[in-house]
């Protein structure tokens, strides 16, 4: 594994290779299977590690992460010719957890942003909230792509967790977002803040046309920002979700808005394919499909008046 990772390093996304990283060494490295020779490892001694994590208290979704790396690895030792097979392929990952994720009702999302009215970065919690961008993308958002007047941005690049500036997670990731009224006057009044912190740091300011950084104008950590969010949340009275919630409260509440917003529309401003949405919210749409039964139905009622799909018998061919 010590070969591995800096054998890829340079074919994978930074975040990618930071989950790879952590998983290894929090999961693998201080365990009795972090000390096998490679050659020697079986698909057993995997499933062992996998029970040894469950019995740990471990998620599901953490379990069968660590096996797709592992995966992952030996597929790589096996091209690099340092095994003949993969061990990774005869054991028996953890079945796909069935949790459905955790969003906020929106009394939950506006006690939260009440909450956080006042704080520096007020914009940057309004925007996650309203658009379901993800962490890196917000971190990332530079002014060139923000055009306030027209009330959209551009989802371009993203900030990784380790500092540098990269593409986004993927294609149908570059997107323009539309933007509401109430969250460009927020943008506005970040943006003279912004200002007035850059004129009164004068030289020591680091301009790096970044939307949401310090007060000296440098990249915000992620992990941090991660961090203030659940002490606001906490503050809030709000019992769950890390900042990734107000991605999945966004597509929530689009989703069961009345009439709701069409489904392809949603995952366009997430930036994800619509299966993924469709499989990741299906149990939110079930009030839809009565909703589309109801129209169907009152379109083609015996009690509604004809007057709209009356046919000049003329037009009709012979």
């Amino acid at each position: 594994m010590d070969e591995w990772l800096p054998g890829i390093r340079a074919t994978v996304r930074p975040n990618t290779w930071s989950t790879y990283e952590r998983l290894l060494r929090v999961h693998v490295a201080g365990r009795e299977v972090g000390a096998l020779p490679l050659r020697s490892l079986t698909g057993g001694h995997l499933n062992a590690l996998y029970a040894e994590m469950e019995r740990d208290g471990l998620s599901v979704n953490t379990r069968r992460l660590l096996h797709s790396t592992l995966h992952r690895a030996m597929r790589d030792a096996v091209r690099w010719e340092k095994l003949s097979r993969n061990p990774a392929a005869s054991a028996d990952p953890p079945s796909a957890s069935r949790t459905r994720v955790q969003s906020w009702s929106p009394q939950e999302l506006r006690r939260f942003l009440e909450r956080v009215r006042g704080d520096r970065l007020y914009a940057l919690w309004r925007l996650a909230a309203t658009t379901g961008m993800r962490r890196g993308e917000l971190l990332g958002l530079s002014h060139q792509a923000l055009d306030l007047n027209s009330a959209r941005l551009r989802v371009d690049r993203q900030l990784t967790v380790d500092g540098t500036f990269g593409p986004p997670k993927s294609r149908r990731s570059e997107r323009t977002i539309a933007l509401d009224a109430e969250t460009i006057d927020a943008l506005r009044r970040h943006v003279d803040m912004q200002r007035l912190e850059r004129d009164l740091a004068g030289p020591a300011y680091e301009d790096q046309d970044l939307v949401f950084c310090d007060e000296l104008g440098r990249p915000l950590y992620p992990g941090t920002i991660s961090r203030v969010f659940v002490q606001h949340r906490k503050a809030a009275k709000v019992p769950v979700g890390s900042l990734h919630v107000l991605r999945h409260t966004s597509a929530t509440i689009a989703l069961t808005a009345n009439p709701p917003v069409p489904l392809h529309v949603v995952a366009g401003r997430l930036g994800d394919d619509p299966k993924t949405v469709l499989g990741t919210y299906a149990h939110l749409l079930p009030h839809s499909d009565a909703m589309a039964a109801d129209a169907v139905a009152a379109a083609i009622s015996v009690d509604r008046p004809l007057t709209e799909a009356t046919v000049d018998p003329a037009q009709v061919p012979s």
